[in-house]
C-alpha cells in the first residue's frame, strides 16, 4: 500500500489498542502536547488538534481514591417499597432493585432482552437482541421503573418511551446504542449507571450482580426482574476453561457449583459492579454455549474497551 505523502509509523496493526480504524485525532505514542494526527500537506509531517482535554468532558475514573470520586448522577440506588425478601431463584437470582435496567419491547409489547441506561436518552444493550443493525424500529419501546416484565399500565412509575434510532458498535463489540425519542425522567425507580474508566480491567475477585427478565430454568419467577451476584476472575483463569478462547474485550465471573447465570431474556443486560459507592458498567450480558452452566465462567463483554466509542455516539447524537 502506498501512503501519501508520509507513511504511518502508527497504525491499526501496529498499535491495535489505540482506535486507529478510522481517520480521528489520537494519541497513540502518548505525546505530551495531546492528540495529532498525519496531515496530507508535504511540508508538515503531522500536525495537532485543538480538542479539548478528555478529563474536561469524562467523568471521574473510579481509580481514584474514594474521597474524590464525585458520581453524582449515576450509579445510585435507593431500596424500594415495592421490594420483598423472597427465596426465589436471570438463573439462581432473586427479585432485586436494578433501576438502570431496562426492558427492551417489540411491536407486540412483549419484553426480548435487556439493556441498561446510561444517559437519560440512551440505552447500551447486545446486537444480538436485533436481526441486523438496520431493523425498522417502529413499535419498538424502552419501559422503565418497573420491576414486572408485565405491569399493569397504570403502574406507578412505568415509563415507556420509543426507541428512534439504533447504532452498532465496533465490529469486534458485539454492542449497540439506542437513543430513545425522549429523555426519561429519572427518579428513586429511573437511575443512570456509571460508565468505567477507558481500558479499566475489573480486579478479580470484585463483587458484581446481573440483573433481568430472562429464562429462570424453573429456579424462580422471570415475570419479576431477577438480580444475581458474581464474582469477577481474571481473563487468565477464565481461558484455563475455555482455552485461550476469551479475548481481551471480554470478561469472566466464577463459575459456581449452582446454577447462576444468564439466560434467554437477559442478553444486553448489565453486569454491574460496585466501587467507590456507585454501580458501575463493567459487562454486557451475551449469550454463552450454555446458560448458567455450573462450574462454569459467564463471558460478558468488557465495557471499558468501547467507551470512547460510548462517549462519542452520544455526543454526536
Amino acid at each position: 500500500m502506498n501512503w501519501l505523502p508520509f507513511p504511518p509509523r502508527f497504525t491499526p496493526t501496529s498499535a491495535p489498542h489505540a482506535h486507529l480504524e478510522e481517520n480521528f485525532c489520537r494519541n497513540p505514542d502518548g505525546d505530551s502536547h495531546g492528540p495529532w494526527c498525519y496531515t496530507t500537506d508535504a511540508r508538515i509531517p503531522f500536525d495537532y488538534c485543538a480538542l479539548r482535554r478528555c478529563d474536561e468532558d469524562q467523568p471521574p475514573s473510579i481509580l481514584e481514591p474514594p474521597d474524590q470520586v464525585l458520581f453524582e448522577k449515576c450509579g445510585k440506588r435507593v431500596p424500594r417499597q415495592d421490594e420483598r425478601p423472597s427465596r426465589l431463584r436471570v438463573v439462581g437470582g432473586q427479585p432485586g432493585n436494578s433501576p438502570w435496567t431496562v426492558s427492551l419491547r417489540n411491536r407486540h409489547g412483549q419484553h426480548f432482552c435487556g439493556g441498561s441506561l446510561v444517559k437519560e436518552q440512551w440505552v447500551l444493550t447486545s446486537q444480538q437482541c436485533f436481526p441486523s443493525c438496520h431493523e425498522p424500529l417502529v413499535g419498538y419501546e424502552v419501559w422503565l421503573g418497573t420491576m414486572f416484565q408485565n405491569p399493569q399500565p397504570q403502574e406507578p412509575g412505568l415509563q415507556r418511551v420509543p426507541v428512534a434510532k439504533m447504532v452498532c458498535g465496533p465490529s469486534d463489540s458485539q454492542l449497540l446504542l439506542l437513543k430513545l425519542e425522549r429523555p426519561v425522567t429519572l427518579n428513586q425507580r429511573v437511575a443512570l449507571i456509571c460508565l468505567p474508566p477507558e481500558q479499566y480491567v475489573v480486579p478479580p475477585g470484585t463483587k458484581c450482580e446481573i440483573a433481568g427478565w430472562g429464562e429462570t430454568r424453573g429456579t424462580g419467577n422471570n415475570s419479576v426482574l431477577n438480580v444475581a451476584p458474581l464474582n469477577v476472575i481474571s481473563n487468565q483463569e477464565c481461558n484455563v476453561k475455555y482455552r485461550g478462547r476469551v479475548q481481551e474485550n471480554e470478561m469472566c465471573t466464577k463459575g459456581l457449583l449452582a446454577p447462576v447465570g444468564a439466560c434467554e431474556g437477559d442478553y444486553g443486560g448489565p453486569l454491574a459492579c460496585f466501587t467507590h459507592d456507585c454501580w458501575v458498567l463493567e459487562g454486557i450480558i451475551i449469550p454463552n454455549r450454555v446458560c448458567a452452566r455450573p462450574r462454569w465462567p459467564a463471558v460478558f463483554i468488557r465495557v471499558s474497551v468501547f467507551v470512547d466509542w460510548i462517549y462519542k455516539v452520544m455526543r454526536l447524537g
